[in-house]
């Protein structure tokens, strides 16, 4: 199966894809490279072999999701795509709600388009805030501090709301 990570060539998408390959799958990387590196791709290479494919591209670019979507024939999205960082949220705050939360919107408009629906989306434990109690478990309350634990809440919200309307 082709599993498309957007943000693989980042730190935990390009393990991720390392693992994917080892386990028989055809990884396929969608990445602008604003948090990443294009030696990530020959990396890889390196470690498994196996250069994955690689499209150079941005979650905001509706028209060049949905054709790489269909070019390599995905399966499944696993959606590491974003910004990180928390202090850049609090000096950036529109930004991140536009590219974590709008970028996540067009990829599944693109992925409804193809008729994919097999996503997994990397949140963070900043959804959680100061934690309550520890471990955190999944009924921890949701308590962001900052716009970029906001940005992530407000796209597990947009999925579970997906989620619920179309249960299947």
């Amino acid at each position: 199966m082709n599993i498309l990570l957007t943000g693989g060539a980042g730190y935990i998408g390009s393990h991720t894809c390392v693992m994917l390959q080892k386990m028989g799958f055809s990884p396929v990387i969608y990445d602008n490279f604003s948090n990443s590196n294009i030696l990530t791709i020959q990396n890889i290479n390196k470690i498994n072999g196996i250069a994955p494919d690689f499209v150079k591209g941005d979650i905001l670019d509706f028209n060049l999701l949905k054709s790489t979507l269909k070019r390599y024939e995905i399966g499944a999205v696993i959606h590491f795509a974003g910004l990180k960082s928390v202090k850049e949220s609090i000096e950036k705050p529109s930004l991140y709600h536009k590219v974590n939360v709008e970028g996540s919107k067009n990829l599944v408009k693109a992925m409804q388009a193809c008729n994919i629906f097999t996503l997994i989306f990397s949140s963070s434990a900043t959804v959680y805030g100061d934690p309550k109690f520890l471990p955190i478990t999944e009924d921890h309350p949701l308590k962001p501090k900052n716009p970029y634990g906001i940005s992530k809440l407000e796209v597990e919200e947009f999925l579970e709301d997906l989620t619920n309307q179309n249960p299947n």
